[in-house]
């Protein structure tokens, strides 16, 4: 009899689990004999519960380890945790994960070299191999599907490969040259991209055609939703509700954590760019009675800045309690460094003002350069070009798109999984031979 097939879907938080869920959501819809489990990562884990799956996490797969792992895994985890908690994540999936990711890393590399990795580089350095082997070998997957994140994400991608089993990867921005993920040279079965211009950059970086399937962002669908454009109504009526006055021509600020800092920007890794951001958006909107702002930070970050109270013209969007798309469909403007808030906007023709000093765009990911976005050169330069934005608004630029991309990454889903039954002995066959 034949036995049902397995996916194992891997994902990190933020816009890598939004790309996923709809994939699977369609799929579960397509076909219903398919198992489905998802390992979601970190900040993704909530992100799934909210969607009514019922996820995995490295606290789930930690009876993979043998005693004495699992004891040394949780030293390690406990070691690193100081710093690296998050409200959304229990404290035993955190220790898990630190856990189970540096024990992977002694196990590559030693014990010496993983500790001065870990110094160098912190979780950035995780890369389970070893791990995500066990998990597949666990789980029997007969695909793998994850995004372009690093660290579990590839490692999953990577085992599913060295076991000869397909693997998916949803891309969500543009393989510039350099990208990390153009870079691979193992790489899987296929891949899903935003666009004509994401495939012809994979080409460049040597990826072989038939790897690429030109798909589009499934992150985005959801701005094509009933509720994304009922979120953007309730929005503003409720915003005119409680303060009396409609909120009017509205900016919609969503920023990220600097990764690294660049010798070209005055602007230090980590938090001091996006807040300074926040500090000048807030210094524009009290300029212009009229104009209403909306604070976004990153969904893993938003806990650690500072949060004024709501006013009649400025509203802290708390990421946990709110989807993105009704705040980009609301929005008359957004302002971002390189986030992919920023292409969601450019995707449903809103106009986008990026900062050009950011590490992050001096690093290659330039949304003006790229046709996202209006560049704006520094932070000194914002309010001229929110002003100058606002007073003649330009065109949707090539980016956007009303095309569903889940239905056309389940589909790819699908072709790999029936090449696979199809090349499988069946069970009474096998029993013959």
């Amino acid at each position: 009899m034949t036995q049902p097939q397995r996916l194992l879907a891997v994902a990190y938080g933020g816009g890598h689990i939004a790309m996923l869920l709809p994939v699977l959501d369609e799929l579960r819809r397509r076909r219903p004999q398919l198992q489905l489990q998802l390992l979601a990562l970190t900040t993704a884990r909530r992100a799934a519960l909210e969607a009514g799956w019922q996820p995995l996490g490295y606290e789930s797969l930690m009876h993979l380890l043998q005693p004495d792992e699992r004891e040394i895994a949780l030293a390690l985890g406990r070691e690193l945790q100081a710093g690296n908690s998050h409200p959304d994540i229990p404290e035993s999936e955190t220790l898990a994960y630190l856990g189970i990711n540096a024990w992977s890393l002694q196990c590559q590399l030693g014990q010496r070299e993983a500790a001065r990795l870990l110094e160098q580089r912190g979780r950035q350095g995780f890369f389970p191999l070893q791990f995500m082997q066990r998990v597949l070998r666990a789980l029997r997957p007969d695909l793998v599907l994850a995004t372009n994140s690093p660290r579990s994400e590839h490692a999953a991608l990577e085992a599913a490969r060295l076991d000869a089993i397909p693997g998916v990867a949803v891309l969500d921005l543009f393989a510039q040259p350099g990208d990390p993920f153009a870079a691979r040279s193992a790489r899987p079965t296929r891949v899903c991209v935003l666009a004509d211009a994401v495939r012809d950059n994979l080409l460049a970086a040597g990826w072989e055609p038939e790897r690429i399937v030109v798909t589009g962002n499934p992150a985005f669908d959801a701005l094509q939703q009933p509720r994304a454009l009922e979120q953007a109504r309730r929005l503003r009526l409720d915003w005119a509700q409680r303060w009396g006055r409609d909120p009017g021509q509205l900016v919609l600020l969503a920023t990220q954590p600097e990764p690294r800092a660049h010798p070209a920007s005055p602007w230090p890794a980590g938090d001091a760019l996006p807040l300074a951001m926040e500090a000048a958006a807030r210094a524009w909107v009290r300029q212009h009675p009229r104009a209403s702002l909306v604070v976004r930070h990153h969904p893993n970050h938003w806990h650690r800045a500072p949060r004024a109270e709501d006013t009649a013209q400025v509203r802290f969007s708390v990421t946990t309690q709110e989807p993105v798309e009704g705040l980009v469909l609301a929005a008359d403007a957004v302002v971002v460094q390189s986030t992919t808030v920023g292409l969601q906007a450019a995707v449903a023709g809103r106009p986008v003002l990026s900062l050009q000093c950011s590490p992050g765009a001096l690093w290659g990911l330039d949304y003006a350069a790229l046709g996202v976005a209006r560049g704006v050169p520094t932070l000194d330069d914002l309010p001229q070009a929110l002003d100058q934005t606002l007073a003649d608004p330009p065109p949707p630029t090539r980016w956007a798109r009303r095309q569903a991309a889940a239905p056309a990454v389940a589909e790819q889903v699908e072709q790999l999984l029936d090449r696979r039954a199809h090349a499988r002995p069946s069970a009474a066959s096998a029993a013959s031979d």
